[in-house]
């Protein structure tokens, strides 16, 4: 099973983003003030890295008896991608693009399970919002079975414009919802991106807004929900089906 490796201290941070490491995430002292503060931030928002302002005792907590100098980062353990770089590459390789885009998912077990399921049905990539997205860390990993290095990852600082992207290059925006079933509208051997919110507030309004359609999966109503890595599996398994008849 992977590691998480954290990167404790103010050079050492430094030195990791010069020299492009992947980095998961940053938490801050928010009490720090002053110009190091004031380059992690500038830092993080140019290389989309999350920055997270905590007390100083939960840095304590993630680094104990260390001196973290109010800053400690987590690597990466996977290579995150553009989509704008994916989809002409799938379309070069002559394949017809199927992307998962999560929508606020913050539980790492979910997003394993999601990672491991896109795999199985033959998705070609995860998207996920820089914000509101659980990290990829260990659990993640354990939970996706290793299978989250299987498929490609990528990170956007806006889902909407993400989408509407997607959208220019001809994919069909599917958006799983609890409103009226309109999957009709969408032609499955043409590329689609499968859009999952998270299982307690589901998708944004502005992305339902912009779908192509809204997908709902019927069953008896006697839960709210079902969990969202479960709900994905089944309509990637959909996908798959209608493609491969």
């Amino acid at each position: 099973m992977e590691k998480d490796t954290l990167i404790i201290g103010r050079k050492p941070i430094l030195d990791a983003i010069d020299d492009n490491n992947t980095i998961e995430k940053i938490w801050i002292d928010n009490g720090l003030r002053g110009e190091v503060e004031k380059e992690i931030r500038k830092l993080s928002k140019e290389h989309n890295i999350p920055l997270q302002y905590v007390p100083r005792q939960k840095l304590s907590t993630l680094a104990p008896n260390a001196n973290h100098q109010g800053l400690v980062a987590q690597l990466s353990l996977v290579k995150y991608w553009s989509i704008e770089d994916i989809i002409p590459h799938l379309y070069e390789a002559g394949k017809v693009p199927t992307i998962l885009v999560l929508d606020g998912i913050e539980d790492v077990r979910n997003i394993g399970a999601l990672a491991r399921s896109a795999v199985w049905f033959d998705m070609d990539a995860i998207v996920v919002s820089l914000k509101r997205t659980a990290m990829i860390n260990s659990f993640a990993y354990k939970s996706s079975a290793g299978a989250i290095k299987d498929i490609p990852i990528c990170k956007e600082a806006s889902l909407t414009q993400a989408l509407a992207l997607m959208k220019n290059f001809g994919l069909q925006i599917l958006t799983a919802d609890l409103g009226e079933d309109t999957s009709e509208k969408i032609n499955f051997e043409e590329p689609i991106a499968l859009v999952l919110g998270s299982e307690g507030k589901g998708p944004s309004k502005e992305i339902v807004q912009m779908s192509d359609a809204i997908i709902r999966i019927e069953g008896s109503g006697r839960v709210e929900s079902l969990n969202v890595s479960v709900a994905g599996a089944l309509l990637m398994a959909k996908i798959y089906s209608k493609r491969n008849k």
